[in-house]
């Protein structure tokens, strides 16, 4: 009866472990390749902090033990995983670059080693576990990134203390972990002496077949990386609800884990076609979420041109995709069965998961590239517009493997069942986990009434350099300061796409809409590949659009909204234009200005801000004040005391003064008479100063 309580103990540590340690790879992953980026963006180069990434392919070592890891060397690998996770918050970005890149390399060491091990027990069972671990982990993070506005909560101030505890109970898990571990290969090791067959007769599977399996499992935690475990990325992606979005998805993964829970045998019936059939239909409608919302700009001939408007018909697919979700965790399921029953030396599933993380590195450059590809030499033009195609591959690679798993290893019959009192604690964790998610979106996401200026509009053009200060650490609460202290009726972002791995999936828009409850227009969905920019308002935004302008190079587009104060109508425009400042080298540039231009000509009342990346009496710049549209700056011509505009403003802030100024907010002639204040404040929260202008109505 004692043994009966361990065995079942062991389990449920497991289950415990494995999601908080799933959880902790995706936070150290998505802060690992956003530092990569980071360190990339401030020189607008690629340089050498690239090299990071080679911590991804650390299960090359395991080849080097061709008797494999012991269990203690292991657990150190995972106690080390754990430990970086908790120190990496505390450090600026090259130095969280490193600890999380080691917090990365280690778990990538570690999951094989667990893996092999785990094929040594009863194999549907252990699958199950991975199965029903990985659901929790992401669900978890989920959760906190909904309650954190797309930033995980965890690693936030003083929330931190999640993080901690969590920690504390891994740590202790672990060590638990190796102690039942060595009774149960105790035990395996009896069976194995009265056997005419020992354990290296078994191992069965091929090293092609391992390969082909790990590649899927490894595509399965990219593809809940790149997007799942985050779902605003999504919601950007497609102008799809966000609240419906983070409920459907936390829903399904609420019923496998009830089904993995009370009845795992249902899965067993689904046949091997069946699940086949599925993986087509998820992939095919993941594709088109993605594929119909991108611009085919190598075909387009006219601009500007306006983003087509998105439909019932766009959402489709995307919430098609949502509700079958869930077989990406019935596929990491059936292939972790499959690779336990394949019986995988160490060497073998070392050098699999090696080319596996090789693939996941190829992924994430692609990812990557798709939105920087005017930096990257020779090949970046090949990944232009191509985001729908660095998906289908990782989805193709998610589901082909499926091929290779037997007809015996769908069949979930023997699985050795949780105790009830075990059943209904798990099925109570997920049911709170899905409940704070919903509600916890719910409650953030709706805009307030808000107090409006009285006789004025208050202006905020603001480039937040992905989020990040100037020195490249991750900056939101230091750039949300800045705009709740200036606390302005309307604000303009640029470079706020932060909704990517490159900006650790997490949503600057967002996070900043939800706490001041304001009305937002993301401009260009992401998976255009161009810089975003959005719209935030106290007003409701009437008729907002995008449009792109004729871009050599990086693709630009403008916001174009309006809103109505004491029954007047005025048009806001958000804009950023490409990186080229040297109209004899390209005139693109000025080609995008002209674009705009061609929109705001014969309309009143226009308020044009953003990073426009040329100073004051160029040619961008004196075509555009030729149109009738006049620079703030120019309007009140000296530097305005930031005490007239706004109290208890942080003395840092203060020395933004606008030499060879390239953000600008522009007025028509209507305003021209109305500007009482300018300044350029914000101190270093981003590489750029923020603009604040109040305009009289």
């Amino acid at each position: 009866m004692e043994i009966y309580k361990k065995y079942f103990s062991k389990y449920n540590s497991e289950l415990v472990l494995i999601s908080i340690l799933f959880l902790f790879f995706f936070q150290l992953i998505t802060d690992f390749v956003e530092s990569i980026y980071a360190l990339n963006l401030i020189e607008v180069e690629i340089n050498e902090n690239v090299a990071a990434v080679l911590f991804l392919l650390t299960p090359i070592v395991l080849f080097f033990f061709k008797k494999g890891i012991s269990d203690k060397l292991m657990v150190i690998v995972g106690e080390i995983m754990i430990m970086c996770r908790v120190l990496y918050p505390f450090f600026d970005v090259q130095i969280k670059m490193i600890i999380t890149g080691i917090g990365v390399g280690s778990f990538m060491i570690f999951f094989p080693v667990f893996l092999q091990k785990k094929s040594l027990e009863n194999e549907a069972t252990s699958s199950l576990l991975l199965g029903m671990g990985l659901s929790m982990g992401v669900a978890l993070s989920i959760l906190f990134k909904t309650l954190g506005s797309s930033i995980d909560l965890s690693l936030l101030f003083w929330y931190q203390w999640i993080g901690w505890i969590l920690a504390v109970i891994s740590g202790i898990m672990m060590i638990e972990f190796l102690k039942l571990n060595r009774l149960e290969e105790g035990k395996t090791a009896i069976s194995n002496s009265t056997s005419n067959n020992p354990i290296k007769a078994i191992r069965l599977g091929s090293k092609w077949k391992i390969l082909g399996l790990s590649l899927g499992i490894i595509g399965i935690i990219c593809l809940i990386y790149f997007a799942f475990s985050s779902p605003t990325v999504i919601s950007r992606w497609s102008e799809g609800n966000y609240i419906t979005i983070i409920t459907i998805l936390i829903l399904m993964i609420t019923i496998f884990m009830l089904i993995a829970t009370f009845k795992p045998d249902l899965i067993s019936k689904i046949t091997p076609k069946g699940i086949l059939i599925w993986n087509c239909l998820f992939i095919f409608s993941l594709f088109l979420t993605i594929a119909i919302h991108q611009i085919p700009f190598a075909l387009i001939t006219s601009y500007p041109t306006y983003a087509p408007e998105t439909t019932i018909f766009h959402q489709i697919p995307l919430y098609l995709m949502l509700f079958l979700s869930p077989i990406i965790l019935i596929d990491f399921t059936l292939l972790t069965k499959e690779l336990f029953k394949s019986k995988p030396s160490s060497r073998k599933i070392g050098v699999s998961f090696f080319i596996s993380a090789g693939f996941f590195l190829l992924m994430v450059f692609s990812t990557v590239f798709t939105s920087v590809y005017e930096y990257v030499p020779y090949i970046g033009s090949l990944f232009r517009d191509m985001i729908w195609l660095v998906f289908l591959i990782i989805g193709i690679i998610t589901a082909a493997p499926i091929l290779l798993v037997n007809k015996e290893s769908f069949i979930f019959a023997k699985v050795k069942r949780y105790a009830q009192t075990t059943k209904l604690k798990i099925a109570g964790i997920i049911g709170i986990i899905a409940l704070g998610t919903i509600l916890g979106g719910i409650l953030l996401e709706f805009p307030n009434k808000q107090t409006i200026s009285a006789g004025s509009i208050t202006a905020l053009s603001y480039n937040i350099q992905q989020g990040t200060d100037e020195n490249g650490n991750k900056n939101f609460e230091g750039q949300f300061d800045v705009i709740k202290t200036l606390h302005p009726d309307i604000i303009g972002l640029q470079e706020s796409d932060t909704c990517r791995i490159s900006g650790g999936n997490s949503d600057f828009v967002r996070y900043t809409s939800s706490r001041l409850r304001y009305y937002t227009y993301f401009g260009p969905k992401t998976v255009t590949g161009t810089y975003g920019i959005a719209l935030l308002s106290k007003y409701p935004l009437l008729n907002p659009r995008t449009f792109y302008m004729e871009s050599k190079g990086e693709q630009t587009a403008t916001i174009w909204a309006q809103i109505e104060v004491g029954g007047t109508i005025y048009n806001i425009f958000v804009t950023h234009l490409g990186n080229y400042v040297d109209p004899a080298e390209d005139r693109s540039q000025i080609v995008q200005q002209e674009n705009i231009l061609s929109v705001t000509s014969g309309l009143s009342n226009v308020i044009l801000m953003g990073d426009f990346n040329f100073e004051p009496n160029t040619e961008q710049y004196n075509i555009t004040v030729a149109a009738q549209l006049y620079d703030c700056w120019e309007l009140v011509y000296n530097y305005s005391p930031l005490s007239a505009l706004i109290e208890n403003v942080p003395k840092s802030w203060i020395p933004r003064l606008p030499d060879e100024r390239i953000d600008h907010i522009f007025v028509s002639y209507h305003l021209n008479n109305s500007m009482t204040n300018i300044v350029y404040t914000g101190g270093g929260n981003s590489d750029h100063p923020a603009v604040f202008a109040r305009i009289t109505t």
